[in-house]
């Protein structure tokens, strides 16, 4: 007889919770003789937040597996759903579909017992300048407009988009536009900092005019506002908070935009939920309810999900995100901060960040780089090498192995379809199927 395995939770918690707060995310393998079948139930723990990192080469579903994972804490009942919200940080822009169900596999689906569905709390959030032009293309696309505050970005931000360095001549100007205008205790504009490079008399008109120039292009992007978007509410509790930036995915120097964005949230939810977490433990300690007031200014616990995330944890140099990203993965479990991480190239990942990971699915892997990257992490569990790991599971789109650091076990598991259409399949040159010929 099938049972449930939870990844991630504890004795204790399964002891005093039993299968609370858990959401159902594949099945295990399970093979007799030559035979494979499915078999136990594999819940994920959404109790309390986990660093779930998910490695696969291109194509092997990473994105998909991330998608499911999102469905089902936005799945949990109403008591648990309203202490949890999702911030998906989409740089392909493949999320926004999660509103739409997922007709291709509805037969795959029913297999499972389940229907096509689409949900309804799904909130798809863009830059603030592009707002406008995609909402009018596809008003599903489009929620709410997103910006960044000016004052949020110190001078090294700055130079980091732009190109420039923290000691030469520009990066010094920039500094000292800043400084100026945070003297003033107030928020600021692109236009104020321009005003303020301007008036900057011991630097020469030329030096002005290239970071003035700079900050104007910057002005054409869209994300950066005097009062940006307000962190309360992105993260609406129940809900699946998209934040769509794939549009800076291309263009040059706007690499660094989404580091940056990442790098600054990271932070910030980090600040809000480390204070949130102290008002938490005051309350258990008096037994007392939080203010109403308080509460207004808070966030619930957050999981965060990020794909690609080698590009922005390199393992060798920095980007805008490494600092802020690198300590939610280390100490953001303990304020309430959840992550789902996922990278085709673990080799090129931070071994930090492997090692900071409790639970990690691995889809397929092939480089030697990047099963060397895993198996330092997974050897202590493994009797042997995870090729052999990888080479006995099914040749399917979600088969994977998982590892749960709690339990210290590796599991071979199918991963559930979703629920809702996956916007991130590679295209087709043929759009439909050929009828089959008599």
């Amino acid at each position: 007889m099938a049972y449930s395995v939870v990844i991630g939770r504890n004795e204790k918690d399964q002891k005093d919770y039993g299968d609370l707060a858990t959401t159902l995310i594949g099945k295990q393998y399970i093979t007799m003789g030559n035979i494979v079948s499915l078999g136990n139930n594999i819940m994920l723990d959404a109790l309390r937040p986990h660093v779930i990192l998910i490695a696969g080469k291109r194509g092997s579903g990473k994105s998909y597996t991330m998608g499911v994972i999102a469905e089902g804490l936005a799945s949990l009942d109403e008591d648990t759903a309203k202490n949890i919200t999702s911030l998906i940080i989409d740089t392909m822009g493949i999320y926004w579909t999660m509103k739409s169900p997922n007709y291709k596999e509805a037969d795959l689906l029913k297999e499972w017992g389940y229907q096509p569905t689409a949900f309804k709390n799904v909130r798809v959030f863009v830059p603030k300048g592009s707002f406008d032009s995609i909402k009018e293309e596809n008003a599903e696309m489009a929620d709410y407009p997103f910006s960044i505050s000016v004052k949020d970005l110190t001078f090294s931000d700055w130079c980091d988009i732009f190109g420039f360095s923290i000691n030469d001549d520009y990066g010094v100007l920039i500094n000292q536009a800043l400084e100026s205008l945070i003297e003033e205790k107030k928020a600021y504009s692109i236009e104020d900092i321009i005003e303020k490079l301007q008036s900057q008399l011991a630097v020469s008109d030329t030096i002005k005019e290239a970071v003035k120039e700079r900050f104007e292009t910057a002005m054409q992007w869209g994300l950066f506002e005097k009062e940006g978007t307000k962190i309360e509410d992105l993260l609406v509790p129940g809900q699946i908070n998209i934040l769509d930036i794939s549009l800076y995915a291309h263009s040059l120097g706007e690499f660094s935009l989404r580091a940056l964005v990442i790098g600054i949230l990271s932070q910030k939810i980090l600040e809000i939920r480390t204070k949130q977490r102290r008002l938490e433990e005051l309350q258990d300690i008096n037994s007392t309810e939080i203010i109403e007031e308080e509460k207004q200014k808070t966030i619930p616990i957050v999981w965060m999900f990020i794909d690609e995330v080698h590009e922005f944890l390199p393992v060798n140099g920095r980007t805008a995100a490494t600092a802020s990203l690198s300590r939610v993965i280390k100490e953001g479990r303990q304020p309430g901060i959840g992550l789902v991480i996922a990278t085709q190239q673990p080799g090129k990942l931070d071994t930090d960040i492997i090692t900071q990971s409790d639970i990690i699915i691995s889809q397929h892997v092939t480089a030697k780089l990047d099963i060397d990257a895993l198996n330092t992490v997974m050897q202590i569990y493994m009797s042997s090498d995870i090729r052999k790991y990888l080479m006995d599971l099914p040749k399917l789109p979600g088969a994977c192995i998982i590892l749960d650091d709690n339990s210290e076990r590796i599991y071979p598991v199918q991963i559930k379809p979703r629920l809702t259409w996956h916007g991130g399949e590679t295209p087709r040159s043929i759009q439909k199927k050929p009828s089959a010929k008599k």
